[in-house]
């Protein structure tokens, strides 16, 4: 009786040993979306007409100094209740009209945008192609890729997976627009879009589903993006589109 109790017992033993063990499962969490936009201040305008006069106040009815050429760029002191008041080179200050200029950034170079693309991994780069083909689709001009904003963006993922929350609010760096400000990007108009899924196409179709995110998405103001995805949150992917208008 005891020869065949042991007998019995091997055979559990044995039979334990091969059978496989199921890896915990992973609990399902409901992909995340989620948008904000701001307009910042102006820095830099462009004069859009023919002539522009520069007038000694923020009203048509002050003396004209000068006028200003077209396609001129002026530094921007401040900006008013439609007018902007500038400093030219040869250091006169005056209000310009804010329709008769744009706000202006110096746009990155062409060769610039190829090796900024070659710097993005697979998924930053699947996710920018799909983001500007809803755009062209649409009439609109692609987005700029912007390695600079690319960086901050990545910051952020990976600081949501770090310290375990999902908002545009973060603990270590604050908004979005103030993380942006810390790292020097400079913008006329801002916004983020966030993303928590495991595939950046469901990501994409989960964003442009939403009104929001497809308004950041589609604005015409935005002229530059940075992209930046991260794995290992318990999402799967986390995707930052940090957008800015210039």
């Amino acid at each position: 009786m005891k020869k065949i109790f042991i007998i019995f017992a091997t055979v559990i033993l044995i039979l334990a040993a091969c059978t496989p063990v199921r890896p915990q499962q992973r609990p399902m969490v409901t992909p995340q979306a989620s948008s904000i936009f701001k307009k910042g201040s102006v820095e830099q305008i462009k004069i859009i007409a023919d002539q522009a006069p520069l007038r000694t106040g923020h009203s048509t009815n002050y003396p004209i100094i000068r006028q200003l050429p077209k396609n001129n760029v002026y530094r921007v002191l401040r900006d008013r209740e439609g007018w902007y008041v500038v400093e030219t080179d040869d250091g006169q200050v005056g209000a310009v009209e804010a329709k008769q200029a744009k706000p202006y950034i110096e746009p990155p170079s062409m060769a610039d945008q190829q090796q900024n693309i070659a710097q993005l991994t697979p998924n930053e780069e699947e996710m920018l192609r799909l983001l500007n083909g809803e755009r062209v689709k649409r009439g609109l001009n692609p987005l700029k890729l912007d390695m600079e904003i690319t960086k901050v963006a990545r910051l952020k993922s990976q600081d949501m997976i770090d310290n375990n929350y999902f908002s545009h609010n973060s603990p270590t760096y604050g908004s979005p627009f103030d993380m942006m400000k810390q790292f020097g990007i400079k913008y006329i108009y801002a916004g983020e879009n966030l993303a928590g899924n495991p595939s950046v196409a469901n990501a994409h179709e989960s964003l442009m589903n939403s009104q929001g995110h497809r308004e950041n998405i589609l604005n015409p103001n935005f002229t530059h993006i940075g992209i930046g995805i991260r794995e290992g949150s318990r999402y799967g992917k986390i995707c930052t589109q940090m957008f800015v208008g210039r």
